[in-house]
């Protein structure tokens, strides 16, 4: 029993000295590598927001979705951390949301957003400071304060924060662009996301090398942030389906009161002269919104509006052409049939 209890204590003894060496092993390992990732050079501008609690999408989600507030302003913050050697100045911005080609939703500065459809943007209701500097190995907490309105229109207000600062790469008066972007989306009440407010306009064809190109703008007034929806367009020629055209395209992000332009490519084919109709369907989820225009298309590749009569006129125009013709091919069939008949006829005549 002795024996055995000597044993065991020798065990115990030997594996708490393992387990002290592997942790003293380990633990300096981990020390030395944290160390050299604040000291990498590669390393500099670090930024997070601090997500709050009444968040409305989930925290790994890094970015902010909240409700405007309506009677005190409200600050969220987004923390900096310098990891270089050196001071940094980072600039700080609000940029707000346009749609951009073939629906991407693209941040830009105030003054480039078209004022015609954001009449109110989100960098109206969010102040910051406009720069802020960061000692080497410091850490500072930006202020983001939402100002509060009753008075704004309902709807989302898409926006983002943007810290951007220039670090010296080595080489002499170069420097890099270290820039972060987090999203700001903002609601006033409560308003289901909608497409039936998407408008159809400015259709238009342009000539390439190698075929043509149709083009049409899509105009989202309202403040819905759209996602994940998809536009098909489909050109129909009032005489032949044959010269008929059908493109589909993917819509990921649709940004609030904005207007954004579609491009489809129809490469190694020109447009043919003649009356059309286009019918744009954009689909999300289960919604399906319809919008039906009439043009025209000219004999020198020009796309002018034109009228549902127009048509139906070279639609009714073309059909009374195909009896014509189909007529005049049963005609010609008849009369072949007839001769071949008559010259059987007198052959078996010739024969007796």
């Amino acid at each position: 029993m002795n024996t055995n209890l000597k044993r065991r204590l020798c065990y115990r003894q030997f594996s708490f000295i393992v387990m002290f060496l592997t942790f003293l092993l380990f633990g300096g390992y981990q020390a030395k590598s944290t160390f050299a990732a604040v000291n990498n050079p590669q390393q500099t501008l670090m930024v997070a927001p601090v997500i709050p609690a009444d968040n409305q999408v989930n925290k790994a989600a890094g970015y902010f979705e909240l409700q405007l507030p309506q009677n005190e302003t409200r600050t969220l913050t987004v923390q900096a951390y310098n990891a270089s050697s050196k001071a940094l100045t980072v600039q700080v911005t609000i940029l707000d949301a346009q749609t951009a080609t073939n629906g991407v939703v693209q941040y830009v500065k105030p003054k480039q957003v078209n004022r015609q459809y954001l009449t109110i943007a989100g960098s109206d209701l969010v102040k910051t400071p406009t720069q802020i500097t960061l000692a080497p190995s410091e850490t500072k907490d930006v202020p983001i304060i939402l100002k509060a309105s009753k008075s704004r229109p309902k709807g989302t207000y898409l926006s983002a924060i943007s810290l951007m600062a220039l670090t010296p790469t080595g080489t002499a008066n170069v420097h890099q662009r270290i820039a972060y972007t987090i999203g700001l989306v903002l609601h006033q009440g409560h308003e289901s996301p909608s497409i039936s407010q998407l408008r159809l306009k400015q259709t238009a064809l342009i000539k390439r090398s190698s075929g043509f190109q149709l083009r049409y703008q899509l105009v989202n007034p309202r403040r819905f942030f759209l996602k994940d929806t998809v536009a098909s367009v489909e050109l129909t020629n009032a005489s032949s389906r044959f010269f008929s055209l059908k493109m589909r395209q993917p819509l990921s992000r649709i940004a609030p009161q904005s207007q954004f332009v579609m491009t489809h490519d129809i490469q190694g084919q020109k447009p043919v002269a003649g009356q059309y109709r286009l019918v744009a369907e954009i689909k999300q989820g289960r919604h399906l919104k319809t919008i039906t225009q009439y043009v025209r298309i000219t004999r020198d590749g020009k796309l002018i509006a034109s009228s549902r009569t127009a048509f139906r006129l070279a639609q009714q125009k073309w059909n009374l052409l195909k009896v014509a013709i189909a007529m005049v091919m049963l005609g010609i069939t008849s009369f072949v049939i007839f001769r071949w008949r008559q010259h059987q006829k007198a052959k078996k005549s010739a024969e007796i």
